[in-house]
């Protein structure tokens, strides 16, 4: 029989024992156990040494046969010459006959449904860990609670890292891929100021203004929502805009109907739940012995195109029967159509994403519309670029300090 019933040197029983992470081997507390033929009055005597003892462990040899608990030898003791009775009599004799043993390279989240299973409706403070059968310590509830807890909140760290550095490098890449203002100046025939500002760190909208081969096009759209899969889905449009244009691809239903086909058939692979509106304007200058101004050619569907004319009239041009929203249909070609709208020389046309008119403030008003166009009536004489700038500075203005619940994107395009 042990000195005093218990030891800390469990060499004889223990096979070299290993920290494993995220396992109940990391939370090995009490190491003391007791022989089947050590006493009541022993077991006693180690609780009141050890207040934050709540079991010991009885180990036969090398294997753990039962477990006795404090509130067992409290109640001994606590009898009428409970201690005279029993105090001499074996600890086996009052063990539970059916501790709940855990194997040291269980997993926290497997362990703690072992013992909800099997704890019954008892509550359980401590439970055995043993390895290959024999004996290695004791582990507590509370301390399996907390260190699940712990990898919880560690695991959501690194996912939030994770996805802060995805959800970072596909900014920069959106933001990248945005016209550059030396690409805009060398557009012949129109000055162009571009702004976008997602409201998270990735946004869904998406504009571009491209030149190949002497054709321009200029493009604006929203995916739905915002985040990794909106900014992803967006990444994708700028990309089959590009290469569709560099094959001299012209003919605006099949344009529009590449794109939503690229982009449905990705949706589909992605499980994503994600459609864009988008409009794609094609822009021609007239030829200089017939005037200075030039020719758009509208096609998909959209916010409502805004045009300015000089003097300050805003023409609204609807483009819900233009197109269909990307990604939702297979094909859709048969909803494409297409508009001619003829620019002169001081007349502008602002492109915007529903962000801009949605934005609220704190009475939870719109921005709107209308708003947006009294603003382009009274700055119609204004550039391109102070267009732009009066337009966000008076969106600010309307939001206030509320914060951004959708991306606000802006395409002022000005004949010159």
């Amino acid at each position: 029989m042990l000195e005093y019933a218990v030891t800390d040197d469990l060499s004889h029983i223990d096979a070299p024992f290993i920290m494993l992470e995220n396992t109940v081997a990391s939370i090995v507390k009490a190491r003391v156990y007791l022989e089947p033929d050590s006493t009541i009055e022993q077991a006693g005597n180690i609780f009141a040494s050890n207040k934050d003892l709540h079991a010991i462990a009885v180990v036969d040899a090398t294997k753990p046969i039962g477990i006795i608990h404090r509130h067992q030898i409290m109640d001994i003791f606590v009898q009428p010459f409970g201690r005279d009775l029993y105090g001499k009599k074996n600890v086996s004799r009052f063990m539970d006959t059916q501790p709940l043993v855990v194997e040291h390279t269980t997993s926290f989240k497997e362990a703690s449904q072992y013992i909800t299973k099997n704890s019954g409706t008892t509550f359980i403070q401590d439970f055995i860990i043993a390895k290959q059968g024999r004996y290695s310590g004791m582990g507590n509830i509370l301390s399996l609670l907390e260190s699940i807890t712990t990898l919880q909140i560690n695991q959501l760290k690194a996912e939030n890292t994770r996805l802060s550095t995805e959800l970072d490098v596909t900014r920069r890449l959106q933001q990248m891929l945005l016209p550059k203002e030396c690409e805009l100046s060398q557009i012949s025939g129109l000055e162009i100021a571009g702004f976008m500002e997602p409201a998270d760190e990735v946004g869904g909208d998406y504009y571009d203004v491209l030149k190949h081969g002497g054709r321009v096009k200029i493009g604006i759209g929203d995916v739905t929502g915002h985040g990794l899969e909106s900014g992803v889905l967006m990444l994708m449009v700028q990309t089959a805009v590009r290469t569709l244009l560099a094959v001299n691809e012209t003919d605006p239903v099949k344009f529009l109907n590449a794109v939503n086909s690229t982009i449905y058939s990705n949706t589909q692979r992605m499980d994503a739940d994600k459609t864009m509106s988008l409009i794609l304007l094609d822009y021609v200058p007239d030829d200089k012995s017939i005037g200075d101004g030039g020719t758009v050619l509208l096609s998909g569907q959209h916010e409502e195109v805004l045009v300015v004319r000089v003097g300050g009239e805003v023409e609204r041009v609807r483009t819900d029967m233009l197109g269909f929203p990307i990604g939702l249909e297979e094909n859709i070609s048969e909803f494409v159509a297409q508009v001619k709208i003829h620019l002169n020389t001081g007349d502008s046309i602002v492109l915007y994403t529903d962000g801009i008119t949605e934005a609220q403030n704190d009475a939870k008003i719109l921005y709107g519309v209308k708003r947006l166009c009294e603003v382009l009536e009274k700055n119609w004489h204004k550039s391109a670029n102070e267009i732009r700038e009066i337009l966000i500075e008076d969106l600010r203005s309307h939001i206030g300090k509320k914060k951004l619940q959708d991306d606000i994107t802006l395409l002022v395009l000005q004949q010159t």
